[in-house]
């Protein structure tokens, strides 16, 4: 003999999925922050992937955004021993393949990229799969989470494997280089590398901590450093 139980469905009440990884306060829309400019660096994969870091310039409001300056900065970083220095470790199947800037002083205005020739790793090693990174950290004289930022560098070749399956000490500080001659470079040639904030809407978080309204504004990057040795990941970049 079997049971069954009547529910009164005007009992049940109505469960909200909460992404708790989401920022509560995003405004959707496309990017406009004053005085900024978009600064990517495009490699690609293996694969035939293109890859990109977004960092952000203080352009200021009167900078031309162009696809001449787009190869000035890609000409100067190339010229740099710290990009020399990071292609060995580097997988001669993956390239630096361009520079892209986007003005987003407005919104919907068009990227621009360089029209120099793609440079290869010179690693002996092959390539580690695609989602395999090294996390360049970016701070500002702010704290808390929301105050720093991450390029996650593709494309390293087996020989930057070192003891324990973590990165070697040659290949962390290679990209240590690499990262703070970006900003030297997009210093010269735009403005301060900076972090690129988009305004946001005051909101209460989970824990009851009220967040006031932000306005879209820039940061000053005051130090950039590759905090440990340990390999991190950008899953949709192994994606099939």
């Amino acid at each position: 003999m079997t049971r069954s139980r009547v529910i009164n469905l005007a009992n049940l009440q109505t469960f909200t999925a909460i992404n708790a990884l989401a920022d509560l306060g995003s405004i959707g829309g496309p990017v406009k922050i004053p005085d900024a400019c978009k600064v990517m660096p495009v490699w690609t994969n293996g694969a035939g992937k293109s890859v990109r870091n977004v960092l952000y310039a203080n352009c200021g409001p009167s900078t031309a955004i162009t696809a001449t300056l787009a190869e000035q900065v890609r000409a100067a970083l190339v010229a740099r021993s710290e990009f020399t220095a990071l292609l060995a470790h580097i997988a001669p199947t993956v390239a630096f393949a361009a520079i892209e800037l986007q003005d987003v002083r407005d919104v919907h205005l068009p990227v621009v990229r360089s029209s120099g020739t793609a440079v290869a790793g010179t690693s002996t090693g092959i390539e580690l799969p695609d989602e395999v990174a090294l996390v360049t950290t970016f701070r500002t004289n702010s704290i808390g989470p929301g105050h720093r930022g991450r390029m996650y560098q593709p494309g390293w070749a087996s020989s930057a494997l070192g003891a324990g399956n973590t990165a070697t000490a040659a290949a962390v500080t290679a990209l240590g280089n690499w990262s703070n001659a970006i900003a030297q470079v997009v210093g010269v040639q735009i403005g301060a590398l900076s972090l690129g904030l988009q305004e946001r809407q005051a909101y209460t978080g989970s824990t009851g901590t009220s967040h006031p309204h932000r306005d879209a504004h820039l940061e000053a990057i005051s130090s950039i450093i590759v905090r440990d040795n340990h390999w991190d990941s950008q899953r949709r970049r192994g994606l099939k």
